[in-house]
C-alpha cells in the first residue's frame, strides 16, 4: 500500500537541512516498527518520498511525505510514528493513496508563508496593495542561478495583513516548484524593497502546501 502523511515541524527543528529531515524520518520509521518497503538493487532504501523542501531556518505546520509499506491501519501508523518522533514533530493526518498517484513534487505547486513581525508603524495594507499592483517584482535569485534576476510577480497569488495586538502578520501565498519557485528569502527581499525592514521580523514559517487548480487550492490529502 501507499500512504500520504501530513506532519508538522516545530521551531526547535527549523535548522534541519532536507537530507537531515529525510534521515530523521527514516530512523523514526525504523524505531516505530513500520513495515515499510525497500527499493531493489545493490543499495536498497526505504520507499519514502518527501514533499516540497522546507527551507533551512523555516518551520512548517503542514508538510507531507509519501511512503510505500505493507498494509496497516492509518491509526496504528500515526500512533507508532508519533511515539517515535522527536517532541517538536507530529504526524497530523494520513490517508491511503493510489499506487499510481503522482508524487508530491509533481503536484504541489503553491504554499503559504507567514511572516510575524513587531508593530512597524507602517501602513502595511497600503504597502501590500502597491506590491500587488506591480507588473514586475524583480529580485536577485536565491536559487541555483544566483546571478540571475527573477520576477516574482507571476508567482505571488495573494497577500493578506492581520494585526494581533502588538504584532502584525503578513500571509503570502506563492507558487512553488515548476515553473516558478518563489522562495521565502526572496519574499523578504521584496519586503525590503518596499520599506519593510527585516529588523521587524520575529518569526516566519510555512503554514501549508497546496495543489492549485485554476483558482482553487486543495490539500495534498484531498486532491490525490
Amino acid at each position: 500500500m501507499r500512504l500520504r502523511a501530513e506532519y508538522s515541524v516545530g521551531p526547535d527543528l527549523k535548522f534541519l537541512a532536507n537530507l537531515d529531515m529525510m534521515h530523521l524520518m527514516e530512523r523514526t520509521l525504523r524505531r516505530a516498527g513500520i513495515p515499510y518497503l525497500l527499493s531493489e538493487g545493490f543499495n536498497p532504501h526505504i520507499r519514502l518520498s518527501m514533499g516540497t523542501i522546507l527551507p533551512v531556518g523555516v518551520w512548517g505546520q503542514k508538510e507531507y511525505f509519501d511512503l510505500e509499506l505493507n498494509p496497516m491501519s492509518m491509526v496504528d501508523f500515526m500512533t507508532a510514528m508519533n511515539k517515535a518522533l522527536p517532541p517538536d514533530m507530529l504526524i497530523r493526518h494520513c490517508c491511503e493513496i493510489l499506487p499510481v498517484a503522482p508524487s508530491l513534487m509533481k503536484v504541489v505547486n503553491a504554499a503559504d508563508y507567514i511572516f510575524m513581525m513587531k508593530a512597524t508603524g507602517l501602513d502595511l495594507q497600503n504597502i501590500v496593495a502597491k506590491i500587488l499592483k506591480q507588473e514586475k517584482l524583480m529580485v536577485q535569485s536565491k536559487g541555483k542561478n544566483k546571478l540571475a534576476q527573477k520576477d516574482l510577480r507571476p508567482g505571488i497569488f495573494e497577500i493578506k495583513v492581520e494585526s494581533q495586538g502588538e504584532m502584525e502578520i503578513i500571509m503570502v501565498r506563492v507558487s512553488v516548484n515548476e515553473p516558478l519557485n518563489v522562495r521565502f528569502d526572496e519574499i523578504l527581499d521584496v519586503f525590503e524593497q518596499v520599506g519593510i525592514d527585516n529588523k521587524y521580523m520575529l518569526d516566519f514559517w510555512r503554514r501549508g502546501n497546496y495543489i492549485k487548480k485554476g483558482e482553487n487550492y486543495y490539500s495534498p490529502l484531498e486532491k490525490v
